[in-house]
């Protein structure tokens, strides 16, 4: 198989599924007007095409053209003699701006878009051109549980529990003392007996809560059984993290919007987590992804990783955990985002609570002109923060 690629064109694609009035989501954040995609382009020297995506383009994906347009130079005409030497690549002859943060993650997508084209070209799924199966199937859990009130939270969770998931996880509220109420008054009443994730959303959002506050959130997550406690504190407080983690009882996870492996190692190596959340549209490709899981395997940390997003971040994180021994769980947004299913060139095939290798070649993607056509980008909607 012939693994080498050269780049002729790249472009930046964005999308908006806008929700229509009155069914946008409502969650302590504020509320989602639209799913945005960044999606980024790349054009092989025998044409064919493959498709990435930035993941913090959800929230800032007007930031993506102009760092696509920056790192071109750098990309075009190139010889590489595999897809995963791309992002690194642009990293090292743009390391005065590419560092971190939404650069590296366009790198990254540039990195996954050439995955894609490979595949597609080679006729083979990308995950084998990540080294093959590690597993034919990943367990998932179902992700969403937004809403402002406990009734609508509450509705969600068991709407999934009643479509099969085993685990399902929900955002806490904004002050810490009502998270602790929604988590009391509505894990009893969860049907079956699967279990439950809380997400306290960087502790919370935009306003951080004090440390005290996220443990006594953990405290009462932990007593209620919760799986992990997920990004208890402002993901930049390392030493936030690392408090949490050894005052509580409950597995302590993070942090998705991490954008190099550098963070994960910090965070790692201060005993901040017990389970890291890479994702590989954020943190700069599948390369990144997997020498994050390999650190946080030789450190005794689990590997779960973050996807959230349309279906290029979707395939583009399931190929890459799928070739990784090391994760064995992975996230499933259920909330209602055209962008996620129609971009697929097969639905995907699920077992239980388990979600089978996809077979298309490349990622199983196809962004069409009609595609494109259908979505066009509205800059005003997005996941915003208030």
């Amino acid at each position: 198989m012939d693994s080498s690629l050269v780049v002729t064109a790249v472009r930046p694609i964005l999308l908006s599924a806008p929700y229509a009035a009155g069914e946008e989501l409502r969650w302590v954040g504020g509320m989602i007007r639209s799913w945005d995609a960044a999606l980024v382009e790349v054009c092989l020297s025998d044409g064919t095409r493959g498709v990435g995506e930035a993941g913090a383009g959800i929230m800032a994906a007007l930031a993506v053209p102009g760092l696509v347009d920056a790192f071109r130079p750098f990309l075009l005409e190139k010889d590489f003699a595999y897809p995963l030497e791309v992002a690194q690549h642009l990293r090292a002859l743009t390391a005065f701006w590419s560092r971190g943060g939404i650069a590296s993650g366009v790198a990254g997508a540039i990195e996954i878009a050439c995955l894609d084209a490979v595949g597609k070209r080679e006729g083979v799924p990308a995950h084998e051109l990540l080294g093959g199966l590690q597993r034919p199937s990943i367990e998932i859990y179902a992700s969403g549980g937004l809403g402002d009130t406990f009734d609508d939270v509450l509705a969600w969770a068991n709407e999934q529990r009643d479509a099969g998931f085993d685990t399902v996880k929900f955002r806490a509220m904004r002050d810490p003392d009502t998270t602790m109420r929604l988590v009391e008054e509505i894990v009893p009443q969860l049907r079956g007996s699967g279990r439950f994730v809380l997400d306290a959303v960087q502790g919370c959002a935009g306003r951080p809560w004090s440390i005290d506050d996220a443990i006594r959130v953990g405290e009462v997550a932990a007593s209620a059984g919760a799986r992990w406690y997920e990004e208890p504190a402002h993901a930049t407080d390392v030493a936030g993290y690392a408090a949490v983690r050894a005052a509580v009882d409950v597995p302590v996870s993070g942090v998705e919007s991490h954008a190099t492996f550098e963070e994960f190692r910090v965070l790692i190596e201060s005993e901040g987590v017990d389970i890291a959340q890479p994702d590989a549209t954020f943190v700069g490709g599948p390369a990144v992804f997997a020498r994050i899981a390999d650190f946080a395997e030789t450190h005794g940390v689990s590997c779960v990783p973050h996807v959230w997003g349309s279906g290029v971040t979707l395939m583009a994180n399931l190929h890459t955990v799928l070739a990784h021994s090391h994760v064995e769980l992975f996230e499933y947004c259920t909330l209602p985002n055209p962008l996620r299913e129609q971009l697929l060139v097969e639905p995907l095939s699920f077992s239980g609570s388990s979600v089978m290798a996809p077979t298309a070649p490349g990622l199983g993607l196809n962004v069409t002109p009609e595609i494109e056509s259908q979505f066009p980008f509205v800059p005003t909607g997005g996941h915003v923060i208030r």
